[in-house]
């Protein structure tokens, strides 16, 4: 299964023109040691991103879910330093959201930014294709991309979004003025 799992996933990237990084820290159960952790954060630290996103902290049906959450959290904040000037290399510290799980209101998932993905559904839909072992989230977030889609809408009054995502934002946004 790890292999099937591992090929959809760079298929799902090649789709995406993204590249794929595995750490392969295990599966069902997940477990985040010390070095596991080290080596998120060397990757955060490595790649500098601007966002990151990861998956709730609550996911009563697969508890591998939480435990990437808090480390995620955790090697976010240990790869900027708090933010701080410190006697290690850090980086800015990246915008952290939470992507929608398929179970949002089992998962304290509550929608704080939502993302125009119309230009770029079909190759979302391509990368998704990719992911046979979970066939059913296919579905699943092509319904959920036309729901966010009208709540955009509605939240925007942009009429040309036909499709969304949407994310919990975790950190606060900084703004120069309202």
């Amino acid at each position: 299964m790890k292999e099937i799992r591992h090929g959809e996933a760079e298929r799902a990237a090649a789709a995406l023109d993204a590249d794929l990084v595995a750490l392969d820290l295990g599966d069902y159960p997940l477990e985040i040691d010390r070095e596991a952790l080290m080596r998120i954060a060397d990757v955060i630290r490595e790649f500098e991103p601007d966002v990151l996103l990861t998956h709730t902290d609550k996911d009563p049906f697969n508890p591998d879910h939480a435990e990437a959450f808090f480390a995620v959290e955790r090697a976010r904040s240990l790869a900027a330093g708090a933010g701080v000037a410190s006697a290690f290399e850090i980086v800015t510290p990246p915008e952290l959201f939470l992507f929608e799980p398929h179970q949002p209101e089992l998962c304290n998932f509550t929608p704080t930014t939502f993302v125009d993905i119309t230009p770029v559904i079909e190759q979302k839909q391509a990368a998704m294709a990719e992911m046979k072992a979970q066939a059913y989230l296919q579905t699943y977030y092509g319904q959920r991309a036309e729901q966010r889609g009208n709540h955009a809408r509605r939240s925007s009054g942009n009429d040309a979004i036909r499709y969304a995502e949407a994310f919990q934002r975790v950190t606060p946004q900084v703004v120069d003025a309202l």
